[in-house]
């Protein structure tokens, strides 16, 4: 198993590399991630799509450094594609011998629809839900494939890209003829995808993720996160409107970044057009893409390009870090945890009116809680509260993420103390004050194997020998039951 794995991803504005480290058979993370605006299709659609010469320099320096990077991460494997202003090119061949004089990448030129392919590989495997369409929005091209409860259908390629609107009509200010071709296109070349009644959309690339930064940062959204954000097709289209018609002054002041001034428009362009085309609902950002795809396809190869049902790469990644060396130990603590939550959990649902679809949070917050250990044993529910929020990625929805949070950090014997800005995303107080409750008991009762439970009107009363763990339980403040400890 090739533990370190680089992957490069040579767009018609960008050239980016991701590196990735494998802690398991199915577990990966992140490790480096850079990216180059060296925009190799400048001029290109301009001139019968021929690289011009200054663009293909620049690309050139970028893959000498990504090259040395890569190896300095001690690389096993290198996987590099190109995409549609390559594919595109007359004169692409001279390009990628050039390439392979000066580096050790050897680039592979993929077709439109192996692009859409491998961005919807990433979606199917990385995102909280697995049936919509991706949106891949690039410069030269824009791709779209079907994800039906995670089966890839009806790949889809389209000559749609911000580079190449903004060559052709945005550089001559003509914006009024980019919308009439940008929907006249679609309309004609959409057919395959009509009768599929979408109702989301997972977004991927620069220009959707810029869009979903500016609605973040002014709407206020309380999670700083892109991959898994989701808002209604209305406030995208809204937010594309007012971007499509800014100044360049103006679009500063939506919170757009100056490397995206002159793509931005017509990204935005071709996202409010298919969304009305068709009547999408909702849009899920996604932040993974070609490069996680093309490092599934290899990691995945041999399990049909799919992650075991169930299974949460980012969750079984933390596991895998924390737990170097004391792996089936700590495994078997959380599974200990979770079944002492699990027994409280049934004893008391009803009383608390708790879904049981809480289960399923009350089982990752018992998974990653001693996690919070490793770094220090006396805020330990703080630690493991951080690391739900922002290393739970791939895999799990925003809410998730916020309610799991906030079930670890109120796991405790203080206050309790919900995330305010998280209010509108989480279920009551009262329920959460429930779980976090049955967690911190269960945390209590994990080392004991002799106890008994029982429960009556609003008392919950525990029976143990132990003198320790008694004067643990009766240490708790703000119970949402009465609690007897005999």
């Amino acid at each position: 198993m090739s533990k370190i794995t680089s992957v490069i991803d040579i767009g018609s504005n960008s050239a980016r590399m991701a590196i990735f480290k494998r802690t398991s058979r199915f577990g990966f993370h992140l490790l480096y991630e850079l990216k180059a605006k060296v925009r190799i299709s400048e001029g290109s659609y301009e001139h019968e799509g021929y690289l011009q010469e200054e663009a293909i320099i620049r690309a050139l320096k970028a893959l000498q450094e990504f090259d040395k990077i890569s190896k300095s991460y001690g690389t096993r494997k290198m996987f590099c594609v190109a995409t549609s202003a390559t594919r595109d090119a007359p004169n692409k061949n001279a390009f990628l011998k050039k390439v392979r004089e000066l580096t050790d990448i050897k680039i592979k030129v993929i077709p439109g629809p192996k692009e859409a392919y491998f961005g919807a590989l990433a979606c199917a495997n990385l995102l909280h839900t697995n049936t919509g369409l991706t949106m891949d929005i690039g410069g030269g091209s824009t791709e779209l494939a079907f994800i039906d409860e995670g089966h890839i259908k009806s790949l889809l390629s389209l000559n749609l890209g911000s580079i190449r609107l903004k060559e052709l009509f945005f550089d001559e200010g003509d914006i009024e003829g980019a919308k009439k071709y940008v929907k006249d296109y679609i309309v004609k070349n959409i057919e395959p995808l009509k009768d599929l009644n979408i109702k989301k959309c997972f977004g991927i690339g620069g220009s959707i993720r810029a869009l979903a930064k500016c609605i973040i940062k002014n709407t206020n959204y309380c999670f700083d996160s892109l991959h898994g954000y989701e808002n209604s097709s209305e406030v995208f289209i809204e937010y594309c409107d007012k971007i499509l018609h800014a100044s360049d002054e103006e679009l500063l002041e939506l919170n757009i970044d100056t490397a995206r001034l002159d793509s931005i428009r017509p990204g935005v362009l071709i996202l409010s057009t298919l969304l009305k085309v068709l009547h999408i609902k909702s849009v899920i950002v996604s932040g993974v893409g070609v490069r996680e795809g093309v490092f599934l396809h290899d990691m995945l190869r041999n399990s049909n390009n799919k992650f075991p049902h169930g299974f949460k790469p980012s969750l079984k990644a933390l596991q895998d870090t924390l737990s170097a060396g004391y792996a089936s130990k700590k495994i078997q603590k959380s599974n200990i945890l979770f079944k002492r939550a699990k027994e409280l959990f049934f004893l008391l649902s009803e009383s608390f009116e708790l879904d049981e679809k809480y289960l399923y949070h009350l089982e990752i917050a018992s998974k990653i809680y001693n996690a919070g250990a490793s770094f220090n044993f006396y805020h330990v529910n703080k630690h493991s509260a951080y690391l739900a929020l922002h290393a739970l990625s791939y895999g799990f929805s925003h809410k998730d993420r916020m309610l799991i949070s906030t079930i670890l950090e109120n796991a405790t014997k203080s206050k309790f103390k919900p995330n305010a800005k998280f209010a509108p995303y989480l279920p009551s107080e009262d329920k959460l004050r429930a779980l976090s409750f049955i967690l911190t008991v269960a945390n209590i009762m994990q080392r004991l194997t002799n106890y008994e439970y029982s429960l009556s009107t609003n008392l919950l009363r525990i029976r143990l020998d132990s003198l320790a763990f008694k004067s643990e339980l009766l240490a708790l403040n703000q119970t949402p039951i009465k609690l007897e400890v005999i």
